[in-house]
């Protein structure tokens, strides 16, 4: 603000109706608390961003928000009758799009039939919407017990 001041050639300052004490060692701690609570907030802000997956094409390659990729996939997997719910974990590997796709199933379903299933469901939904084979997808299938169905359900 001083400098704002005296690039206007005029003499005001602020500081004493802020209200702050007049030692200049104070002040450059209280500066310096501001600048490390601004650079946290601008830290947050950029950490806690939407997202995205780069896949790479033969020409390029596109950025893809992550989030409708993993409804797109937990809504693949939820298309089978004997899946209560599901949950998606994707990456980029330098191969491609991977993931873990967790499979909650009815119960007295067959895991192996469930996952062997599931998995190619999701892998032509996201083949057909990224336009590349995923490279490591997979499965892991939880047959759930009556008692826990209700914890589940949508």
């Amino acid at each position: 603000m001083r400098l704002t001041a005296a690039a206007f050639d005029c003499d005001f300052s602020p500081f004493p109706y802020l209200g702050l004490p007049a030692d200049p060692g104070v002040r450059a701690w209280l500066l310096a608390g501001a600048i490390a609570v601004i650079g946290v907030l601008v830290w947050r802000v950029a950490r806690h961003g939407d997202e995205a997956f780069w896949l790479a094409g033969p020409h390029g390659g596109v950025l893809i928000p992550a989030a409708p990729l993993l409804k797109l996939a937990e809504g693949a997997a939820a298309r089978h009758p004997e899946v209560v719910r599901a949950e998606a974990s994707l990456r980029v590997t330098g191969a491609g799009l991977g993931g873990t796709i967790r499979v909650y199933g009815r119960p007295l379903a067959d895991p192996g039939r469930l996952a062997s299933e599931v998995e190619p469901m999701v892998r032509s939904r996201l083949r057909h919407v990224t336009g590349a084979e995923p490279a490591a997808l997979l499965v892991r299938p939880r047959v759930l017990r009556v008692h826990e169905l209700k914890r589940y359900l949508p």
